[in-house]
């Protein structure tokens, strides 16, 4: 920058020293010359190496210009490769903004596509989670589906064992009581074979002394024993013409709402309720029991539970004198079934109260 400067002063220097010199000889030349000898050959000489000189400095003049135009055409070029090499590197560093915004924009689509994968991805899985949720959702859903299926089996299959268990257990209870009844007759008839085996042995003893006697009682023993025969057979058929009635009489004393029919009366082993039913099988059961002397003048609540269709189910508590208590449920267990009560009175009837009152009118 400062050679640059130095130029200009230059040319301006010479310039001015041109313009002097111009003016000198301009002056010198339009000075008057002085008359005489001798004198003018000094002032030829003057103007001839005024003209050397102005001839010199014209050469000067011209290199010092021809210089100047190096110089300013040095400059020149120098501003030029300057601007060039600006140029040069404003390019580069436009190429270098370029390359960086390109890289720039590069990292950051890059980052947006990974931000976009990421949220793709996190998408995917939150799609994925869901699914799974709904899948677990559902296979819960029928487990819990299988569960109650199989519970309602279980508890159909519980049903139908407890129903076939009850079923058992009834035709098992009624072989029971069937067989209770066998083993009951059977004993009685062991108990008269032994008292029949005692007097036999008895009267075999006294044969010795009194066989006439013996002839005579045994005699009657034989007479007393078909008659008593004749009398049992005749007491069960009248017991099973009894059941008949009785089952007959308590239908028409049911379905009869007229005062003072016989299933209004209270009976022997009828409630003070006037309950028909229960009085008429009060008096069943007391007539198939084995009543003695001591029982007379007392009483027993005995509960029985009974089916549809009148089978004894259970016999429950029974409340009062307990030998009459003993009698009534012997009695119970020989019957095994009562005569069905009405379908649709079953509810009122299933848990019986029988009042039994051995010796009542």
């Amino acid at each position: 920058m400062k050679r640059s400067m130095t130029g200009p002063v230059v040319v301006s220097l010479l310039l001015h020293a041109l313009l002097i010199l111009a003016f000198v000889l301009k002056w010198n030349l339009d000075k008057p010359k002085r008359p005489g000898g001798g004198g003018g050959g000094g002032v030829v000489h003057a103007v001839v190496i005024d003209q050397l000189q102005f001839k010199q400095h014209a050469e000067f003049a011209k290199q010092q210009k021809l210089q100047k135009l190096e110089e300013e055409k040095e400059r020149i070029q120098e501003q030029k490769k300057e601007v060039e090499a600006v140029r040069q590197q404003k390019e580069a560093e436009t190429i270098r903004l370029r390359k960086e915004q390109e890289q720039l924009k590069t990292k950051k689509e890059t980052e947006r596509k990974k931000e976009v994968e990421r949220q793709r991805l996190e998408a995917e899985k939150k799609i994925a989670l869901e699914k799974k949720k709904k899948d677990e959702l559902k296979k819960k859903e029928l487990e819990q589906q299988k569960l109650e299926e199989e519970r309602k089996k279980k508890l159909e299959e519980q049903k139908k064992a407890a129903e076939d268990k009850k079923a058992e257990e009834l035709k098992k209870k009624e072989d029971e009581l069937k067989k209770k009844e066998a083993e009951l007759k059977k004993a009685e008839q062991q108990k008269k074979d032994e008292e029949l085996k005692k007097q036999a042995e008895l009267k075999k003893k006294e044969a010795e002394k009194k066989k006439q006697e013996l002839e005579r009682k045994k005699a009657e023993d034989a007479k007393k024993k078909a008659l008593e025969k004749k009398q049992a057979e005749q007491a069960r058929k009248k017991n099973q013409q009894d059941a008949k009635k009785l089952e007959e009489d308590l239908f028409s004393d049911l379905e009869s709402d007229t005062p003072g029919a016989p299933g209004n009366k209270a009976g022997p082993g009828m409630g003070g309720d006037g309950d028909a039913y229960a009085g008429l099988i009060s008096e069943m059961v007391q007539r198939n029991m084995l009543i003695d002397n001591t029982m007379f003048g007392k009483e027993a609540i005995l509960r029985v539970n009974i089916a549809p269709d009148g089978l004894v189910l259970s016999i429950g508590s029974c409340d009062g004198n307990q030998a009459i208590c003993s009698a009534g449920i012997a009695a119970v267990n020989r019957i095994g079934k009562f005569p069905a009560p009405p379908k649709d009175k079953y509810d009122e009837y299933k848990v019986l109260a029988l009042n039994l009152k051995p010796g009542a009118q």
